[in-house]
C-alpha cells in the first residue's frame, strides 16, 4: 500500500540517495507478516463528520474504509518511517510472489498441461453488503493483533478506554490538531447503546 498523498506543491525530489536506517521508538516486530494478517477486532462507533472525513480519504486514496483506518493507525503507533519500511518489505514480497508465478507458469507451458482459471466465488461480506448496505456508524474493525496491542498501551497511557482513544486519535488525524480541541463538542456524549456495543454487546 503505497502512500499517495504527498506536499502538492513540492518542486523538486529527494537530495537523499538512500534512506538511512534509523532506530525507531517503537519496536516493529523481527517479522513484519504479521500486519498481514487482521487476526483483532475492535468495535468503534465514529460520529458523522469522522465518517465522512474517513469516507474522503478513502475515496482520494483508492483504499477501503478499514485499510485506511489500519494505515492511519499503524502510523500513529510507528511512524511514518516504519510505514515506509513496511511498504518496502510488502513490495519485496509481491516481487518474490510475482517470480515465483512466472517461474511456475514456464515450467506449466513447458510440460504442456494446461489449467482452466479459478472463477471468483462473491465473499459472503460483498453479498450481504448487496442485499442490505453497509454499517454507516458502527462497525467492527479488524486489524493486526500487533497493532491493536500498541494502541492498548497508547490508551492506557492516555487513561482512556480503547475505543475513546481511537476517536480522538482519529480527530486529530483526519480533521486536523485545530480541530481537536473541539473534538469533545464534535463528538458529544455517547449514546449507551454505543457504549454497550463497544464494550462487547450489540445495539
Amino acid at each position: 500500500m503505497a502512500i499517495r498523498n504527498v506536499w502538492p506543491f513540492a518542486k523538486r525530489g529527494t537530495r537523499v540517495d538512500a534512506a538511512p536506517n534509523l532506530s525507531l521508538p517503537a519496536i516493529l516486530p523481527a517479522d513484519l507478516s504479521v500486519f498481514g494478517t487482521n487476526d483483532a477486532v475492535i468495535k468503534l462507533w465514529l460520529p458523522e463528520r469522522l465518517t465522512l472525513a474517513l469516507e474522503s480519504l478513502s475515496a482520494s486514496q483508492g483504499l477501503s474504509r478499514p485499510d485506511v483506518l489500519r494505515w492511519l493507525l499503524f502510523e500513529h503507533v510507528y511512524g511514518r518511517t516504519a510505514l515506509g519500511q513496511l511498504q518496502t518489505w510488502k513490495r519485496k514480497k509481491e516481487a518474490e510472489v510475482a517470480e515465483a508465478r512466472r517461474r511456475a507458469l514456464d515450467q506449466t507451458a513447458a510440460s504442456g498441461a494446461c489449467f482452466s482459471p479459478a472463477r471468483a466465488v462473491p465473499a459472503e461480506r460483498t453479498i450481504t453488503a448487496r442485499l442490505l448496505g453497509k454499517s454507516v456508524e458502527d462497525f467492527k474493525l479488524w486489524l493486526p493483533l500487533a497493532l491493536k496491542i500498541q494502541l492498548d498501551v497508547l490508551a492506557t497511557l492516555e487513561g482512556l478506554g480503547l475505543s475513546d482513544y481511537l476517536r480522538k486519535t482519529l480527530v486529530r488525524l483526519l480533521l486536523g490538531e485545530a480541530f481537536h480541541h473541539q473534538w469533545r463538542t464534535a463528538v458529544g456524549n455517547l449514546p449507551k447503546e454505543v457504549r454497550r456495543f463497544e464494550q462487547g454487546g450489540d445495539i
